[in-house]
């Protein structure tokens, strides 16, 4: 059993309340998200369409002292960052994962800005070393996600821009986001695409493909039907030859998928590459170069032999980066994880592979 340092790359922190984040918003804001002196408030995020009938955290993470799971570093303390022996672990919000979700652009742009105002002072002032934020960013307005990037992205502390929600209802490679990538590029700083970002009502689109789901359970089923739209964009798109120094973790989307996802990828770009003129690789190369994926969830195949066979088939031990999601009802554990790789991959993707993809091996 691995037991080593630990990087976890998907920490979900939260606000004990939302109420937090007003001194954060500017004058006009604040009215605004409070309306009727403060009798009815603006939601960080909307009402989402599949809510999780058993709730999203796990039973043991909600707070004594109150607030919702993620809010008290206390409890992470106790519960994660201490018995995972996190060395350095990225926190990635909680409500405020999915602000983009709101379909004010402008009110989506400003949440971000005070949450990651918000984040910055109360969890990355440096009195947890092991700690390292994402900069959440809004990405209606991506002109105005980029300069957000830029305000805050060169915090010794803010290893990552984070994406969640298609609040444009474009998928991630498009041109309108190129500003986001060059922003990236340029501060040193890869891309985090968190997965289930598109289950609003607000959003006006369904979160998977031919329609819209109508149980949590085949939601969540398929989640990574977003990642896959995200990632296909992104390389037909040519932002890896646009951006070439660009690096992506793709967050909560499994791995079973990636392997029939590349293969018909590399088939199809054999006879429609006309199409995609400025690519001068195989899809799955661009792939191996800039992307990184992170373990949670990782599929329960029906043997460890199964299992075992998908993950070399994807070149696994070079791919993953260990997230433990917490403090989700499905958070993963170091044991089962190590039980589902072989031993000779652990120090990678458990610590080393996270390391790089961060930039952190000169730290």
């Amino acid at each position: 059993m691995y037991s080593g340092p630990i990087v976890d790359c998907d920490i979900h922190h939260d606000w004990p309340s939302q109420d937090v984040l007003l001194p954060y918003l500017s004058a006009g804001w604040r009215e605004y998200a409070t309306r009727s002196g403060g009798r009815q408030p603006m939601p960080v995020i909307p009402s989402e369409v599949h809510p999780n009938p058993g709730g999203v955290f796990r039973d043991d993470a909600w707070p004594q002292e109150g607030g919702p799971p993620g809010s008290s570093h206390a409890l992470m303390e106790e519960q994660l960052l201490g018995p995972y022996r996190v060395e350095r672990g990225l926190l990635t919000f909680g409500a405020g994962t999915y602000l983009a979700a709101n379909a004010n652009p402008y009110w989506a742009a400003e949440l971000a800005r005070a949450a990651n105002d918000w984040s910055i002072e109360h969890w990355l002032d440096g009195s947890d070393a092991r700690l390292y934020g994402t900069a959440i960013l809004a990405n209606q307005l991506p002109e105005e996600a980029a300069r957000e990037l830029r305000r805050i992205g060169g915090h010794p502390r803010v290893a990552a821009g984070l994406l969640a929600t298609n609040g444009i209802g474009k998928p991630f490679g498009h041109p309108l986001f190129h500003p986001i990538y060059e922003a990236a590029e340029e501060l040193g700083l890869p891309i985090a695409i968190h997965a289930a970002g598109e289950s609003f009502a607000s959003m006006r689109l369904s979160p998977v493909g031919s329609g819209v789901p109508s149980l949590y359970l085949e939601h969540h089923t398929l989640i990574p039907q977003g990642i896959m739209t995200h990632l296909v964009s992104m390389i037909v798109h040519g932002v890896f030859e646009k951006f070439p120094r660009l690096r992506v973790l793709l967050m909560e989307a499994g791995v079973a998928w990636i392997p029939a996802v590349l293969w018909r990828f590399d088939m199809d770009f054999r006879g429609l590459r006309r199409e995609a003129p400025w690519l001068k690789r195989a899809p799955s190369e661009y792939f191996y170069e800039h992307v990184r994926v992170t373990t949670q969830p990782l599929e329960i195949a029906p043997s460890r032999r199964h299992m075992l066979g998908l993950l070399e088939l994807i070149g696994a031990e070079d791919i993953l980066c260990f997230s433990s999601d917490y403090p989700h009802w499905d958070t993963d554990d170091i044991a089962d994880i190590g039980r589902n790789i072989p031993e000779a991959w652990h120090r990678k993707v458990f610590h080393d592979n996270a390391m790089e993809l961060f930039g952190w091996n000169g730290a």
